[in-house]
């Protein structure tokens, strides 16, 4: 005889059924978002922002720079680095994972921004990844300005791995209120090769050079990196401070793809390694040129899981911490870096977590 078969009650039936309705409903939202973002990024953007012809020949006067003044005491600079929005190669996206993980980001982001209260925020590319990524550099920009301090960025090697090119990328930051980006030589690699002057009583005490390592899109050309002409340029921006001020002040670069020379070192005076550095440069003639005019940092980004500030022939290489929790990370490696300039113009530097 057939065991007989027992019966749902109408309870369990009625919560069955709206687990389904739950299911099928998140399903069709789910559906549609991924559909509205496919089509929304394959809208290609391309921006009309452009660069100012320069030569390393040009006489010195007509040096491009901002500034900012330092005051008489401490300056507060904030490091952030591969925030990666939206960032489409984390594990089931397409559910909206990216989406809460840009929100709790955000809100520790929030509050490293509150607590360390900088005079200045310094974003080393790889913001955003993913094929609509004018409008979150949109988002991005709403973002920093909220903090209302001058802030910085340059690009990643994934920021333009989307609908909009840097030109489009470059009008996005230009209408930041605080933003200080500026496209800079139009003939030099990339887009956003610019100087930022940190004053005491108007004359520069610090330089810091931003500029860009190069695109993934490029990488198959040889062309990442930073290249012999952004060294040129850099001397030659250093030269014209020497005459303007008839000083070299002391100065910093930062930018997002590290040099050979980072593979090389394995002490440090804070943070960590815990993978391997991926340089895409040929040569370290950056650092090279940066010990002949009085470099004392360079930072980069690109390498989630590394931290590191090391000494290198008399200045220190180092990497900012990982800033948000999008795209992969190490556990307990993120937040920032705050470089502090003290009266006298001596820089401590100090990894902070989130």
């Amino acid at each position: 005889m057939e065991k007989e078969r027992k019966k749902l009650s109408p309870k369990a039936k009625k919560a069955i059924i709206a687990i389904a309705v739950i299911a099928g409903v998140l399903a069709i939202v789910i559906a549609s978002c991924n559909i509205w973002a496919a089509v929304e990024g394959g809208k290609e953007q391309t921006g009309v922002s452009v660069g100012y012809a320069w030569s390393a020949q040009d006489d010195y006067s007509t040096q491009k720079t901002s500034a900012l003044d330092m005051g008489g005491g401490d300056y507060k600079i904030l490091v952030l680095t591969d925030i990666h929005l939206k960032n489409h190669g984390t594990f089931a996206a397409w559910l909206g994972i990216n989406y809460l993980l840009d929100g709790v980001g955000k809100i520790a982001l929030d509050n490293l921004v509150e607590d360390v209260n900088p005079d200045l925020i310094l974003v080393l590319g790889d913001t955003v990844l993913t094929d609509r990524n004018d409008m979150e550099y949109e988002r991005f920009v709403k973002q920093m300005d909220s903090y209302e301090k001058p802030w910085a960025c340059v690009f990643g090697n994934h920021d333009d791995e989307g609908r909009a090119d840097k030109a489009k990328l470059a009008d996005v930051l230009k209408t930041s209120r605080y933003g200080l980006f500026e496209y800079g030589p139009e003939d030099l690699h990339g887009a956003g090769n610019y100087v930022i002057e940190l004053q005491r009583n108007g004359v520069a005490e610090y330089a810091l050079f931003m500029m860009d390592s190069g695109s993934s899109l490029e990488f198959s050309e040889g062309t990442e990196g930073i290249n012999e002409k952004q060294v040129e340029w850099y001397c030659w921006n250093m030269d014209a401070f020497e005459q303007k001020y008839g000083k070299k002040p002391a100065n910093m670069s930062f930018f997002h793809i590290p040099t050979p020379a980072y593979t090389t070192l394995d002490t440090f005076e804070q943070g960590e390694r815990r993978e391997d550095s991926y340089p895409h440069n040929s040569t370290d003639a950056i650092v090279d040129a940066m010990l002949e005019n009085g470099g004392t940092h360079i930072f980069v980004g690109h390498d989630h899981s590394n931290n590191f500030i090391a000494g290198y022939k008399g200045m220190k290489l180092c990497y900012a911490t990982k800033s948000s929790y999008n795209c992969y990370y190490s556990s307990g490696m993120t937040g920032g870096v705050v470089l502090t300039v003290d009266k006298d113009n001596n820089v401590k530097e100090e990894i902070v977590y989130f």
